[in-house]
């Protein structure tokens, strides 16, 4: 099984690939994503991520090291280029058993 930080690298990864499918493969059939609205289940956040490359346009996301903090994994994020040049935030990943059962995301101003 992988441990915590490897699941988030996996998932940072498949982020920066635009695959939507990728990104939602390493989230509990039951996860949550919390962002400006709560999506429960991956199939909610999997039609989450669908958006995310048109939203993201031509810019991409600069991910700091992923950070354990006590059960959770943190990882810092900015965008560049792209219609949401300079937006930024921190996740926040529970992992249980190999998989992502919450991310939390804390936006530092408006979203992308």
């Amino acid at each position: 099984m992988r441990d915590r930080l490897a699941v988030v690298r996996d998932h940072l990864a498949a982020v920066h690939s635009g695959d939507p499918e990728a990104m939602a493969a390493d989230y509990a059939e039951d996860a949550v994503l919390v962002r400006d609205v709560t999506y429960h289940g991956r199939d909610a956040i999997a039609d989450y991520f669908t958006t995310v490359p048109e939203r993201l346009g031509d810019g991409r996301v600069k991910f700091a090291e992923p950070r354990m903090e006590g059960a959770l994994v943190t990882v810092a994020w900015t965008l560049v280029g792209g219609p949401g040049d300079g937006t930024s935030g921190i996740d926040c990943f529970e992992v249980v058993d190999g998989m992502i059962v919450c991310q939390t995301v804390t936006l530092d101003g408006g979203d992308f």
